[in-house]
């Protein structure tokens, strides 16, 4: 059954983007998310060492994934 959390790792829009047909990679992600390409999340707070921490909303994620697709690989 899919995970309907309604947040996302990093690690689960990688994922997602490749069944998609999406390559990328967790690196190109957090640095789309952060430089504001990937509008599904947000930074949500930078520690002391400058590792980021992301907050990725699901329906938003998804969202944008149904709009990038082409009609014909988007469910009924």
């Amino acid at each position: 059954m899919p995970d309907k959390t309604p947040t996302m790792t990093i690690a689960q829009v990688y994922h997602e983007l490749r069944a998609a047909g999406i390559k990328s990679s967790p690196q190109r992600i957090a640095a789309g998310i952060a430089g504001g390409t990937f509008p599904f999340g947000e930074v949500s707070c930078v520690g002391d060492s400058g590792r980021r921490t992301f907050l990725i909303w699901r329906v938003d994620f998804e969202a944008w994934l149904e709009s990038k697709l082409p009609k014909t690989h988007q469910p009924q």
